[in-house]
């Protein structure tokens, strides 16, 4: 009698974890101890949040033999970009590659990236850290507000010198969360949690889209701030800079937000123009505005502060000024650091979509569009 091979769809194929995330081999084996993995551990990635450091010439040849068989391979797009820069054939057997981060685009920064042919097709599928990232830069968000109305250093500062309220009005002239108006550029996933936490505390949210496809018309708005914590969507940009007291920026980087808010836009958020001088908190992409426009903005009084975790050259270099500038908050992206325990919820479930669908990438959720960049 012949024997038969099983079908495609019961195969679980191996998935490679290439990561300077701690902990991801056993979140993954505590949640599916019999998921085949192979894990590459490598001296030449190192580090973890903002100082991930990665020198692809240093692979041993062994890492080098199981990531060019990876068929599904978890690791940071910062590492899949420098390895493919390194040797566009790294990973020749590559069907889906899982991002272990929200922001994929050192990928579309890539040399070998831009590299491409016209209308190359890319063979393989990549799939955004969506889902897990809302809350805690939520949190991020609102404690930075917090901190700047009631300006805690102050307070710590007082303390240290022993002098009861000695800074005065720096820490009693703050404003109650309630009575301000947050505008949020970007209203996927983390926006719409940060407008959740904010209406939490009283705060009117006003959301920036800039399709007319993603903006709820005027009888959908008491809906959606029930849902979404927005009170209001626009796709008017100087409205919603504004009617601001604080700006967060959650946009992507891609060719359509890189230098959005450089070159004079914030100057709509003056008072001369109708503005609040409202302070600017991005957590989204460095790249939505320039050094030289964001230091412009602040020295014109269009904003009057910069609470900043995500920059256009990250580490932020020594010799730049907004290291030095007294109404500048420097944060080395560490708003929404990934952790262990969250890349099962993420990776399992479309696993299973993998495997169920004879290994193909078809039905997987979170997938990147290698043509808008995100």
């Amino acid at each position: 009698m012949t024997k038969t091979s099983p079908p495609i769809s019961s195969r679980r194929p191996t998935v490679t974890v290439f990561s300077s995330i701690p902990g991801i081999e056993q979140s993954l084996r505590d949640a599916d101890p019999n998921l085949p993995l192979q894990i590459v551990h490598e001296a030449a990635l190192c580090g973890y949040g903002g100082k991930v450091e990665f020198n692809p010439s240093a692979l041993s040849n062994k890492s080098k033999t199981i990531l060019q068989q990876a068929e599904i391979l978890i690791s940071e797009p910062a590492v899949v970009a420098a390895l493919l820069d390194y040797d566009r054939f790294a990973l020749s057997s590559l069907k889906w590659c899982q991002s272990t981060y929200a922001g994929v685009d050192p990928l579309f920064k890539s040399s070998f990236f831009s590299s491409l042919p016209p209308k190359h097709n890319i063979p393989w599928k990549l799939t955004r850290f969506a889902g897990c990232f809302g809350p805690p830069i939520a949190e991020w968000c609102l404690a930075r507000i917090i901190e700047h109305e009631r300006n805690f250093s102050a307070t710590a500062n007082d303390q240290l010198q022993k002098s009861w309220a000695g800074s005065r009005d720096r820490v009693t002239n703050y404003r109650y969360l309630s009575s301000m108006t947050l505008s949020i550029l970007g209203c996927g996933d983390i926006g719409r949690c940060i407008a959740k936490a904010a209406k939490a505390f009283g705060m009117k949210t006003v959301g920036y889209v800039r399709s007319k496809d993603n903006r709820a018309t005027a009888d959908e708005n008491a809906e959606a701030a029930s849902t979404v914590g927005m009170d209001e969507y626009t796709t008017d940009l100087t409205r919603a800079l504004q009617c601001c007291d604080y700006i967060v920026s959650v946009l992507p980087s891609t060719p359509e937000t890189r230098g959005l808010l450089s070159n004079g836009v914030f100057a709509a958020a003056s008072t001369e123009k109708g503005g609040s001088c409202p302070v600017f908190i991005n957590v989204g992409r460095g790249d939505v505005i320039d050094e030289k426009s964001l230091l412009t903005a602040l020295d014109m009084k269009y904003i009057s502060g910069a609470i900043l975790d995500v920059f256009v050259e990250e580490p932020l270099p020594t010799n730049s000024e907004l290291w030095s500038r007294s109404n500048v908050i420097v944060s080395p992206h560490v708003s929404g650091l990934t952790r262990s325990s969250s890349v099962p919820k993420v990776f399992l479930s479309n696993y299973q979509r993998y495997v169920e669908n004879d290994c193909t990438t078809a039905e997987l959720k979170f997938l990147v569009d290698w043509k808008k960049g995100y």
